[in-house]
């Protein structure tokens, strides 16, 4: 039986060294092939003449040059301030052209003078699942590399949907391309969780966008093409998040709001094992995962909902009034957004809930506009209730980049499914 077991350890050993030798082999095939169809993207500033930010962008059949919209989006916010160039195999650099960009899926298409037979084609189908594929692009600003990986499907539970690929994506490699075995695009490398896992965005979303990629987009309707894009994705978020049941679980003496949907994982936590704590408080958190990049201090997209259900235990009622004012006062949005971006909130401290087993109801509702897209808006909403002036549920939730009539109709449906047992 040892023995057996030695030859099976033996043959594992062979078939490991064998497969990664054949993927790093037709890693630097692929590499020598196509190196002079990837690019450097560099955003220069235009007062000091340097580059503020880098990327990475490669040439595809009909003379497209695809990168990510973060990558290029200091152009996009400031394109009086900003250029856009490439930096070739030869360390020429050329300048590029704006034509076309989709913010939710974060890609951008661009134009240069590039005088050359070899482009990259697109796949026709995805890869299997487990199959290598490999990553190219110019991590740290350190030269172009081939990162091989493993293709392993959409992400599970995910609104903006993105390829799970295990290797490594650096910074700077954003906007570079995958490649399967044939050398043909299968994604867009977007960003990295770490720990050899990134994320792609699918070759499918990719297409739709280059069937609308025809004249460039004017300079002037960079906002109203980006908030129509915002527009549409809230609305096919909430849309069905609206009409569908939203599922309860009990946290205290209340019924509160589970998962509402897939992309929406909630966690529990308390302070049930605190030997010194003065109060006992049992939280569940529901937190989209995804966000989407509109640029440095701005992000949307988000969804956050919290529960934590205390019990003033050792305190005494003034001390847990006061815990509770504190809790209250200290909640924020679930989003990152400067003064640029949004206006100050604007509250209304009037929002009443019906008062349900002597327990009563403060419940704040904050509104935030979107600067340079002004359907849209951030919503925070905050309430506490206090049973017996001895428990007390808080309810919280924050949307980020939502119409008012979608915004209203969420904290409606919230509310309503909030219950005192």
């Amino acid at each position: 039986m040892k023995i057996i077991h030695l030859l099976t350890a033996s043959w594992a050993f062979i078939y490991l060294f064998t497969a990664t030798a054949f993927a790093q082999n037709n890693a630097d095939a692929l590499f020598k092939e196509y190196e002079t169809v990837v690019f450097q993207v560099q955003l220069i500033e235009k007062n000091s003449n340097k580059k503020s930010a880098i990327g990475s962008a490669f040439l595809i059949e009909g003379g497209h040059i695809v990168t990510n919209y973060h990558v290029v989006s200091l152009f996009v916010n400031s394109p009086n301030q900003y250029r856009i160039e490439l930096l070739t195999d030869k360390n020429t650099n050329l300048p590029a052209k704006l034509v076309n960009f989709d913010v939710v899926n974060d890609l951008a298409i661009l134009k240069a003078d590039i005088h050359t037979l070899i482009q990259l084609k697109l796949a026709t189908e995805s890869p299997n699942q487990g199959e290598d594929i490999f990553s190219i692009g110019n991590p740290h600003d350190y030269g172009m590399i081939v990162s091989p990986g493993t293709y392993n499907g959409i992400t599970a539970h995910s609104f903006y949907q993105r390829i799970n690929f295990t290797g490594s994506i650096n910074p700077g490699m954003s906007g570079g391309p995958v490649l399967n075995q044939q050398g043909e695009v299968i994604g867009v490398n977007v960003a990295t969780a770490g720990n050899q896992l990134g994320f792609l965005v699918p070759l499918t979303k990719l297409k739709t966008l280059l069937t609308t990629t025809k004249a460039p987009i004017l300079v002037e309707n960079y906002n109203q093409h980006i908030e129509t894009q915002l527009f549409t994705s809230q609305q096919a978020l909430y849309e069905p998040l609206l009409a569908s049941d939203w599922p309860q679980t009990r946290l205290g003496q209340t019924q509160v709001l589970s998962e509402i949907a897939p992309f929406i994982p909630c966690w529990g936590q308390s302070n049930a094992e605190a030997e010194k704590a003065q109060f006992k408080v049992s939280e569940i958190n529901c937190l989209s995962k995804e966000k989407l990049y509109l640029n440095r201090n701005f992000q949307s997209g988000n969804i956050e909902i919290q529960f934590s259900w205390l019990d003033k235990d050792k305190l005494n009622a003034m001390q847990f009034s006061k815990l509770l004012e504190g809790s209250f006062s200290r909640a924020g949005p679930g989003n990152a957004a400067g003064e640029k971006n949004v206006s100050n909130y604007h509250c209304n401290q009037n929002f009443t809930h019906p008062a349900q087993n002597n327990a009563n109801f403060k419940s704040t509702y904050c509104v935030r506009n979107y600067k340079k897209y002004p359907s849209l808006y951030d919503v925070l909403f905050m309430s506490v209730s206090v049973h017996n002036n001895s428990s007390s549920l808080m309810s919280h939730f924050t949307l980020s980049g939502v119409s008012k009539e979608n915004a209203q109709a969420f904290t409606q449906k919230f509310m309503e499914a909030i219950q005192w047992n």
